[in-house]
């Protein structure tokens, strides 16, 4: 029942408690002295109806809190009121005190069960709560009360579909059809029951007995058409389409549902020619549309085979409607798709300047510019997120990690600082505030910090190949802890055996130890598994060779990684310093 036609009954109710009132408010000074007791009971009528007047006065100016009061004070006076404690449910429900509205919703049908409302109310408090076994029954009990009510049985045949139930749910279906006759809601609720039981020559009569009934409704061939291409009856499925398209050659459903009749068949010609007309048909709706879109996009085989087909009809859709977000987000992820960043994020740009965007949006363009190492791009974004959202945790992380890229430390520790207060059970966020924390705190050289976000990475995800590396690394560089920094990058190498940077630390981590011999081993390993490419790496070799006594091959190296770019003033003091030896 609808909140409405409760509050019509109140009143109603309310109007009748009032003349009552004023007729025994007449009597009272006609009784006699004498007949005490009469006196008494008149007396307790009067002060029920005022103050359930009162409550209801309260309800309807939403002052719940004492409308409660008055209610339950009704309850004290006649304490089998089920007009109170229905109110008392109806309004705890609309509070989402969902076990007190059950309670007394359940006390108003006990008390009165031929009310058919309180039903209702109980019921929906029931679905309110997801408990559907008990709406059900409910709406069982109300059939009985009120057996000719059509849209109860039909309420009941949902609410079994709903939980399986059915067969209940078609027996029902069917007894509300004998008695209203045939009707679409009815017939096409049974298509689907019959389909979820894997009989489909039932659904199909189903929609034939539609047709039959009302043969020139397109929709009921679009829906049959829908059926013989599931079914790969693609001869039968056709002749439903051309039926429905001489009825009517532009019908929004016959063209939404012939798409995957086209698809199915393998006939793109057919499919493409048909996006479009969907796109220019001004008649189906701008969302349709864009599930259509959605559906070749995300659909792998057929973006590998017809991208071009389909980054046409996506320029169409962006063409016809201009002004609509959808069209730049679409064709932004098709771009992705295609592995262009570049032009995924101009798109994207275009969006959150001109459109009332959301935060994935704006998370999608501000990763990208992280992916495209557009770091001044990356903290502008970042900063604007947060005017906009600012309770978004993930606009402070990407802001600090801009700002560590961009040499802005103290800025990065703040960001990082004030989003850490704002995550709220999400572990893998937590851990990557404490990661960066502990990269902005090395940056700025405040090391006691720096270790204590790493630790707190650490101990959450112990298994975390990039934080144990760089942890590692910095105490390396540092020359602290050395032997815990060992068994840190150990687990790194042990996960990853070919990863020329873990490689790398651990061998610089056995160099600071002074295990040159075991160092070289590593450095070798890091080198082959592309670290020749890595003037930090290559670097780290010569510094290693030059330690296990072989200083040409060390000065060789440290040019290699001169020429890689390299611009330390160390590196050149270092070659300029062993070059003449190994000369000589």
């Amino acid at each position: 029942m609808s909140f409405k036609k409760v509050v019509i009954v109140s009143i109603v109710s309310s109007i009748k408690y009032l003349f009552i009132a004023i007729i025994s408010i007449a009597m009272f000074s006609c009784i006699s002295k004498k007949d005490s007791i009469q006196s008494k009971i008149n007396d307790n009528d009067s002060q029920f109806y005022y103050t359930f007047l009162e409550a209801n006065r309260l309800k309807i100016l939403g002052d719940y809190k004492n409308a409660l009061e008055l209610f339950a004070q009704c309850l004290k006076i006649q304490p089998t009121s089920d007009a109170s404690m229905h109110e008392i449910a109806r309004i705890n429900a609309s509070l989402n005190n969902y076990e007190v509205a059950i309670k007394y919703a359940e006390m108003a049908v006990k008390q009165n069960p031929g009310n058919k409302y309180y039903y209702y109310t109980l019921a929906d408090i029931y679905l309110d709560n997801r408990m559907y076994d008990e709406a059900v029954k409910v709406y069982e009990n109300i059939r009985k009360v009120d057996p000719n009510n059509h849209e109860t049985t039909y309420y009941l045949a949902m609410l079994y579909k709903q939980n399986n139930r059915l067969n209940n749910a078609l027996s029902t279906l069917n007894e509300l059809e004998n008695k209203i006759g045939i009707n679409e809601s009815v017939s096409i609720n049974k298509q689907q029951i019959y389909l979820l039981q894997g009989n489909k020559s039932k659904a199909y009569d189903e929609i034939n007995k539609l047709i039959s009934y009302s043969p020139n409704e397109p929709k009921y061939y679009a829906i049959i058409g829908e059926m013989y291409t599931r079914d790969n009856l693609f001869l039968k499925a056709e002749e439903a389409f051309n039926i429905l398209f001489s009825i009517d050659s532009l019908n929004p459903e016959g063209q939404l549902s012939i798409v995957d009749f086209y698809r199915r068949k393998m006939d793109y010609e057919n499919a493409f020619f048909t996006v479009k007309r969907i796109i220019d048909n001004d008649e189906i709706e701008y969302g349709s549309k864009v599930m259509v879109l959605y559906s070749f996009l995300n659909t792998p085989k057929e973006f590998s085979i017809y991208v071009d087909r389909i980054e046409t009809s996506l320029l169409q859709f962006k063409d016809k409607y201009p002004e609509k977000l959808e069209g730049y987000t679409l064709y932004s992820d098709f771009l992705i798709k295609k592995n262009n960043y570049e032009e995924a994020s101009n798109q994207l740009e275009t969006a959150v300047n001109n459109f009332d965007t959301n935060e994935i949006i704006w998370e999608q363009l501000i990763s990208l510019y992280s992916f495209l190492g557009k770091f001044n791009k990356m903290y502008e974004k970042s900063e604007a997120a947060i005017d906009s959202f600012p309770d978004n945790p993930s606009f402070y992380l990407y802001k600090g990690l801009s700002a560590i890229q961009l040499k802005k430390e103290e800025i990065a520790v703040k960001a990082l600082t004030d989003g850490l207060e704002l995550v709220k059970d999400n572990r893998e966020l937590e851990i990557n505030f404490y990661i960066y924390l502990g990269e902005a705190y090395q940056a700025i050289k405040n090391y006691i910090q720096s270790e204590n976000y790493f630790e707190k990475a650490v101990k959450m995800k112990p298994d975390d190949v990039y934080v144990l590396n760089n942890y590692s690394y910095y105490l390396s560089i540092r020359e602290e802890r050395l032997e815990y920094a060992e068994k840190l990058s150990k687990i790194t190498i042990n996960a990853e055996p070919d990863n020329s940077t873990y490689l790398d630390t651990y061998a610089w981590i056995l160099f600071k130890l002074g295990r040159y011999n075991d160092a070289l081993f590593y450095i070798k390993k890091a080198y082959d598994y592309g670290g020749f490419q890595n003037q930090v790496i290559v670097e780290h070799y010569g510094d290693i060779l030059m330690k296990t006594d072989n200083s040409q091959e060390a000065v060789r190296m440290w040019e290699l990684s001169l020429k890689l770019g390299n611009t330390s003033s160390e590196l050149k003091l270092k070659i300029e310093k062993y070059s003449p030896v190994v000369n000589e």
